[in-house]
C-alpha cells in the first residue's frame, strides 16, 4: 500500500513537473574526489542529483545510497527510482522519471513529505542551496490560482530548477532546459 501512496502521489508530482519543464545546472560544488559511507552522504548536494539527468539507469542505481525501481502499479511501465538520502544534511527522497530508453529525464526531491510545517527559515535554506549550486538569481512566481502553490525558478544555460510549496510539502524539480526553455 506504502508504494500504492508513493507511486500515486509522484506520479501527481511528475505531472506538474512536465506542464513546467526545465533545471539548471549544479555541477558546482559536487567535487571531484571519490567518498564513501558518512563523507559521501555529508558531501551529497545538487549537483550530484542534477548529474543523474542524462544518465543511464543502470549507471544511477548505486548512486546517493542506493535507488529502488518505481514500476507503475501493472508493473509494465518503468518511471525511474526512488533514492532516500540527504542533502546537505537533511533526510529527502529523490524521484528519477526515465526515457523509454531508461535515460533519466528529470528529477523531483521531497524536502518534506506534509508531515510537518515548512518554516521560513527552511524555505530560505533552500532558496539559497539552490541559488548557491546554479549561480542564477531566483525568480518568484505568482501564486497558482488554482492549488494555491508558490513557486521560486532559477535558470542556467543547462537546467532549470522549481521549488515548489504547497502548504506542508515543500519540492524541488529538475529538469534539462530543452525547447524554449535554452
Amino acid at each position: 500500500m506504502k508504494m500504492k501512496k508513493k507511486g500515486l502521489v509522484f506520479s501527481a508530482f511528475v505531472l506538474g513537473a512536465l506542464l513546467l519543464m526545465g533545471c539548471a545546472s549544479a555541477t558546482a560544488g559536487s567535487g571531484g574526489g571519490e567518498a564513501t559511507g558518512s563523507e559521501q552522504a555529508a558531501e551529497q548536494d545538487l549537483g550530484m542529483v542534477c548529474a543523474l539527468i542524462g544518465k543511464d539507469d543502470a549507471d544511477t542505481a548505486d548512486l546517493l545510497g542506493g535507488g529502488e525501481e518505481n514500476w507503475t502499479e501493472d508493473g509494465v511501465t518503468f518511471i525511474g527510482r526512488i533514492y532516500d538520502t540527504e542533502l546537505y544534511g537533511e533526510p529527502v527522497t529523490v524521484y528519477t522519471t526515465c526515457s523509454p530508453e531508461k535515460k533519466v529525464d528529470s528529477v523531483s526531491i521531497w524536502i518534506t513529505d506534509g508531515s510537518q510545517a515548512v518554516t521560513e527559515e527552511q524555505l530560505a535554506e533552500w532558496q539559497g542551496y539552490v541559488t548557491d549550486a546554479t549561480g542564477a538569481e531566483m525568480q518568484q512566481m505568482p501564486v497558482s490560482a488554482e492549488s494555491g502553490t508558490q513557486s521560486w525558478e532559477w535558470q542556467t544555460e543547462d537546467h532549470f530548477y522549481t521549488l515548489r510549496l504547497l502548504e506542508n510539502i515543500l519540492t524541488l524539480g529538475i529538469n534539462p532546459a530543452v525547447g524554449e526553455l535554452q
